[in-house]
């Protein structure tokens, strides 16, 4: 029998997450220093868990019955995570410029309103121009009757959008719940400092090599955000390294563009978890995809097709190879659960699902005709959007199998989400121009994965499973957790754009910029639409092909080093700034396994853990401060 909590853990998680998406809406688009949601593991989350975690000890010493358990603990973890990720910086963050853009910045120079207006779905965007005055120049507040009456239907239906996205997500962790974490048993490494945090016999918290990770990352952080405020003041050059700038004047090598030597404490420790063919590879492939901009610059490929070489492109295939194999290797599992859903005779019990195999079938397919309805009426073709959610919800797929088997610290996948692939390997002319509107406010949650909200979902159902916990309740808690996030999300992003001003220099550029990569890429649709990319397709399909190879040679051969993830997600902007700190842990990990085996890993594992503590502590520290009292924040993270 599975526990069911205090209704009190989800009152405070629900108490916790508007001032949770307030920091990290300020974090990310307001002071622009740092960026929780563009790594898997939010570090704000994490401090707001270990806050609780030391009033939790208060409790235990004056207030016993006061106190918290693990479960409780862990389940308003899920909840900030899941609140969150509303208003990270791949959702709402995007979505409020896509918006209001166009009826803000059309001119007769661009023709904007002649090209598109009559195709833009006025019901989810704001128009009026005294309105949009306030939002763009500053000055003023969203919470004024003309701001809030014109605001609200976009609001709420796009809530609801989002809700029923969330929903059908939510269907299909719970259809692929059991195979992964109980027939599987995959790891899923992002939860493991939540869980050692909240652990009660506080193992973490007696270790001497946690502490000193921690004060090592700490002292870091500590002199770095001082050298901010005083640059007089010496710092430790942990991001002060370009390779690219070393290979400049040297052709073809200086091809390899933007090429970040870092030395991020936080995650070295995250790369520590990973298994050793993951970091291997996820450093790797970021070589392998530099040597094929070197070789397509050396060849001049780059003359006749700019792309080249599709590296976008590839990893999306791979995305979708990885889908495909879930899907393919998991039949049978899937042949029971289908058989269950349809009343026969089945290996399968759902009797402690959050939701029965029928009613997760029966959610999703409900889910998928309600958003297939509603992207019809922006304007998309019915097949159009069948074709848009299926890839999309088949990467979603992928994103989440990746964080529960490997736990990779990263999976952003820019600018290849199936807004971008079914133009380009169909060929512009082959959409309507509705259905290139809504690619374009798709940008909002197709410009990257980063904050998906699909993986936290199942680790919520892991630590459900760990800590023998009510699944269904849990369920409940992350749903309304996410609705509250929404919001919450709205609220913060577009009060601060009222009082700042979007286009202002009070904001960073990307707040208005997220707008202009959304609409100039429709101008340049509408105006000089492309033909089919044939080359696109291939390299695609090459990206699908070779991630199928490599998983099919790491199930045959034990000693294959190549891991189909740390290809699918090494070409990324986020890899790009990981990939030195995660050789570096590989490097330790593999020594450590080599010379002490798994009983040496263990004991060195605190240490790790202590360097991203540390650095989450003293970064959420600094980060807080600076928002207070106007300081200077060290970017310790993006």
């Amino acid at each position: 029998m599975r526990k069911k909590l205090a209704t009190r853990a989800i009152f405070i998680g629900l108490l916790l997450i508007p001032p949770n998406v307030f920091w990290v809406g300020y974090m990310e688009e307001v002071v622009g220093k740092s960026f929780p949601t563009t790594m898997s593991l939010f570090f704000n989350a994490v401090f707001t868990l270990l806050i609780l975690v030391l009033i939790n000890r208060f409790l235990l010493k004056f207030s016993p019955k006061s106190k918290l358990s693990q479960g409780e603990l862990l389940l308003i973890y899920s909840m900030v995570a899941l609140g969150t990720c509303m208003v990270g910086v791949d959702l709402y963050a995007v979505l409020i410029p896509c918006l209001v853009h166009p009826f803000w910045f059309a001119t007769p120079e661009n023709k904007w309103e002649t090209l598109f207006f009559k195709y833009l779905p006025k019901w989810l965007m704001v128009s009026d121009k005294r309105v949009l005055e306030g939002y763009f120049l500053g000055w003023s507040s969203f919470f004024t009757r003309e701001h809030i009456l014109a605001w609200l239907p976009p609001i709420l239906y796009w809530t609801l959008f989002f809700m029923v996205m969330i929903f059908a997500m939510m269907c299909m962790n719970i259809l692929f719940r059991k195979q992964w974490s109980e027939n599987e048993r995959l790891t899923f490494p992002i939860i493991q400092l939540p869980l050692a945090l909240t652990d009660e016999s506080l193992s973490l918290f007696k270790s001497k090599l946690m502490w000193i990770g921690f004060s090592l990352s700490a002292i870091v952080d500590i002199l770095n955000n001082i050298n901010a405020n005083y640059p007089f003041f010496p710092h430790i050059p942990i991001r002060d390294y370009d390779l690219y700038t070393f290979l400049y004047p040297y052709h073809p090598w200086n091809a390899i563009g933007w090429t970040p030597l870092y030395f991020f404490p936080c995650i070295i420790g995250l790369g520590f978890l990973l298994p050793l063919d993951l970091s291997f590879s996820c450093w790797f492939f970021y070589w392998y995809w530099k040597f094929q901009r070197i070789v397509s610059v050396a060849f001049n490929l780059q003359v006749a097709r700019p792309d080249m070489p599709y590296i976008n492109d590839q990893s999306a295939g791979a995305y979708l190879g990885i889908a495909f194999f879930v899907l393919w290797t998991g039949r049978r599992y899937l042949l029971q659960v289908i058989r269950k859903a349809l009343g026969k005779p089945s290996e399968l019990s759902d009797e402690d699902e959050p939701l029965s195999y029928r009613g997760a079938f029966v959610g999703l397919f409900l889910c998928y005709i309600f958003l297939t309805f509603f992207l019809v009426k922006m304007g998309a073709k019915w097949y159009t959007s069948l074709i848009f959610l299926l890839v999309y919800f088949l990467l979603s797929l992928a994103v989440t199998r990746i964080r529960a088997e490997l736990g990779s610290p990263a999976h952003d996948l820019h600018f290849a989400g199936p807004d971008q692939m079914l133009p380009r390997v169909a060929g512009v002319e082959s959409f309507t121009k509705g259905d290139l509107v809504f690619f374009t406010l798709s940008w909002s949650f197709n410009r990257a994965y980063r904050a998906h909200p699909m993986p936290h979902q199942l680790e919520g159902f892991k630590i459900a499973e760990r800590l023998h916990l009510d699944y269904r309740q849990y369920m409940i808690a992350m749903l309304i957790a996410s609705l509250v996030g929404s919001f919450s999300a709205f609220l913060t992003l577009l009060q601060a754009n009222y009082k700042f001003g979007a286009s202002s220099a009070k904001m960073p550029p990307w707040v208005v910029g997220f707008g202009w990569e959304a609409y100039n890429r429709l101008e340049s649709w509408l105006k000089m639409p492309q033909e089919r990319d044939i080359l696109c397709a291939i390299f695609t399909g090459w990206g699908f092909l070779f991630s199928v190879f490599l998983i099919l040679m790491k199930g045959r051969f034990i000693w294959w080093f190549f891991h189909p993830v740390g290809y699918a997600v090494s070409s990324s902007w986020a890899m790009g700034l990981m990939w030195c700190p995660i050789f570096i842990a590989w490097l330790a990990k593999f020594i450590v396994l080599k010379s002490s085996g798994l009983k040496g890993y263990r004991y060195i594992l605190p240490f790790f853990l202590g360097l991203v503590l540390g650095e989450f502590v003293i970064g959420s520290i600094a980060n807080i401060l600076g928002l207070l009292l106007n300081w200077q924040i060290y970017r310790f993270w993006g």
